[in-house]
């Protein structure tokens, strides 16, 4: 999974974020039971704040576009 995000866009980083993750289960490029990076290793791979992208996941799940698990 690919992501790209910017301070300048309008859009808040966990928005940009979620619409991207969107857009990529929508087109198949994310398939179903595919796993997602943890919070804490996409927050350091995007260099942005570890709550913006527990924000996004958030809001993935409550709009039913992916499903969280504790890790064992």
């Amino acid at each position: 999974m690919e992501s790209v995000v910017s301070n300048k866009a309008s859009r808040p980083l966990y928005e940009q974020i979620a619409l991207q993750i969107k857009t990529q289960i929508m087109s198949g490029e994310l398939k179903a039971g595919e796993a997602l990076l943890s919070i804490r290793s996409l927050a350091k791979s995007l260099q942005i704040s570890v709550l913006a992208v527990q924000k996004t996941y958030d809001i993935l799940q409550e709009d039913g576009y992916i499903e969280t698990t504790a890790s064992p």
